[in-house]
């Protein structure tokens, strides 16, 4: 998601100079990467060995760091006055930048270092001494988590405070032997854990390769093995009766219809989010599109979604060109409430449509309407939704309604297409003179930063705010505005951080933090960005006539009157 070679003067993180403990590490890093090459295999062993040994003592070190940063920080917040509920806020967020990682992530350091530093001194010696590796290190605070401190203490000296314990011992041999002490020592807790787990069940999905998503979902283990079960034993029972798909292939397809209530190959109506250049889309190049939620996709995939096989081919009746499309779209729904009220496509016409419903099976026809300055006066209610900056393509030859016949057979997926700049990848913006965002504005930053903008955070988005805030007279822009996880959001308000937007190659922010670190972000590439590769001096390819009448099309948001 963001730049990871970057000139000198984008350096993602910029460090506070001066630090002869940072110069030393530094310098090692240099040392390190010009040992000499020509050596033994036996000597190449023992280095691996060596920098294994290493890892685990910058682990420690950044433990003891971590540790004394934040207990210093919240010194400093309580001396301020600072409620105590609010003397940690941010902490996370700082030392997940400073370790190129989440603030998830970055809380989950801090608990470990806290842990090791004040309650496992034999662990956290174990550590610095190369004994003991990062990950290892982890499962013994994870393991004695329900255990008092004073518990956690005994298992502590128990499993490290000799040498010759752990010695040999792999990851689940040291999970066993730390769940084992301290079910030895206070069970009870153990029984406490697993209750106040069942109350952290959840469904979730994360992308996978290929245009495939995976499905998780984290139940009481009893459930969990029930599910599989009836999965496994409804597969046997329809391969018993010669279905030629696989027994995999079975268990997720009953999955799936299970879940939706409806065939797996004709799942729930959906509304997707395509981001995709006019040649992807009208002359079938092979620029990758990019799909909400999941990531990029291949040029065809992306094309067949959106020309789903219309059942209906015989129409001679002269329709071909009306989209018939109603207000129960959800599309054209949400533009109306999106909007405020600001004019919704008339369904009889094929100019000012919103987004599409499931297009037809013909090549759409290229359509130009007023938004774009050229063409007849229109409706003006068209000219309307354009305005209100929902970015989109000319509309396909003809739509399915969503009670036509023929429904219980055919995908339903309706795609909302943003289209990005000629030659840049920006997506057209647009402007508000509202202090909230509004919603129109929101998809837009959603398609344009995918992801929190944090560096390194890889959560969705929840919250849509200002790069530069409302109270310090931020604009409620396109520009001015940035996607963050909800605890990101909330840390860049804490005292002491500061952001702005910087040139860069695309929508770029510096944020600082109070220690005056500052962290630079960059909103990935879209379809339509030119190659890292590209030479500036290259001539760039003749533009479509779609993209001379993007180019000419107002995207100003105007509230309604």
């Amino acid at each position: 998601m963001f730049e990871s070679i970057v000139p000198a003067e984008m350096d993602p993180v910029k460090p506070v100079p001066g630090d002869p403990g940072a110069a030393l590490v530094r310098s090692m890093i240099l040392e390190l990467a010009n040992m000499d090459p020509d050596v033994s295999e036996g000597v190449r062993i023992d280095r691996i060995a060596a920098l294994e040994e290493l890892k685990a003592a910058s682990a420690a070190g950044q433990a003891r760091e971590t540790e004394a940063f934040a207990a210093s920080r919240r010194e400093a917040r309580a001396a301020a006055g600072v409620p105590a509920e609010r003397r940690g806020r941010g902490l996370a967020k700082e030392i997940g930048l400073a370790r190129k990682d989440s603030p998830n992530r970055g809380g989950k350091h801090l608990g470990m270092a806290t842990t090791l530093i004040r309650e496992m001194p034999h662990s956290y010696r174990a550590l610095a001494e190369g004994r003991l590796n990062e990950w290892r290190a982890t499962i013994l605070v994870r393991e004695t988590a329900c255990l008092s401190v004073e518990d956690r203490a005994k298992v502590d000296r128990e499993l490290c405070a000799d040498p010759k314990t752990l010695q040999g011992c792999g990851d689940k041999q040291i999970g066993a032997m730390a769940k084992q002490a301290a079910l030895r020592l206070d069970p009870l807790s153990v029984v406490r854990r697993a209750a106040k787990a069942e109350n952290e069940r959840h469904v979730s999905c994360r992308p996978a390769p290929d245009t495939m998503a995976q499905v998780s979902c984290l139940v009481p283990v009893t459930q969990g093995v029930a599910v599989l079960a009836a999965l496994t034993r409804e597969a046997d029972r329809l391969k018993a009766q010669g279905d030629e798909r696989s027994r995999g292939q079975l268990m997720a397809d009953i999955f799936v219809e299970r879940v939706t209530g409806q065939p797996a190959e004709n799942p729930a109506k959906i509304e997707v989010q395509l981001v995709m250049t006019d040649r992807t889309l009208f002359q079938g190049d092979s620029e990758p599109a990019h799909l909400a939620g999941y990531g990029i996709v291949p040029a065809q995939w992306a094309r067949n979604l959106i020309r789903t096989e219309d059942t209906d081919t015989d129409d001679t009746n002269g329709s071909a060109g009306t989209d018939t499309t109603d207000a129960g779209n959800p599309v054209n729904g949400a533009a109306k409430e999106d909007e405020g009220g600001a004019g919704t496509a008339n369904p009889g016409t094929r100019d000012g449509a919103t987004a599409s419903g499931p297009p037809g099976t013909g090549e759409p026809e290229p359509v130009i309407d007023t938004a774009a300055g050229n063409g007849d006066t229109g409706d003006s209610d068209a000219g309307k939704t354009r305005e209100a900056g929902t970015a989109t393509g000319p509309p396909g030859p003809k739509r399915r309604a969503p009670g036509d016949a023929g429904d219980a057979t055919e995908v339903e997926v309706w795609v909302r297409r943003l289209y990005t700049a000629p030659g840049t990848g920006q997506l057209h913006g647009m402007d508000s003179r509202a202090r909230l965002m509004p919603a129109g504005m929101q998809r837009v930053i959603q398609a344009r930063d995918q992801l929190c903008r944090t560096p390194w955070c890889d959560a969705p988005i929840r919250h849509h705010d200002h790069v530069v805030p409302w109270r310090n007279n931020g604009q409620t822009t396109e520009i001015n505005g940035q996607g963050l996880c909800e605890a990101c959001n909330l840390a860049k308000e804490s005292e002491g951080w500061h952001a702005q937007t910087v040139p860069g190659p695309r929508h770029t922010v510096e944020t600082t933090t109070p220690t005056g670190h500052t962290y630079l972000s960059t909103a990935p590439a879209l379809p339509g960005t030119p190659p890292a590769t590209a030479q500036p001096d290259e001539t760039p390819e003749p533009q479509s006539i779609f993209e001379q009448a993007l180019g000419r099309i107002d995207f100003l948001y105007r509230p309604a009157a």
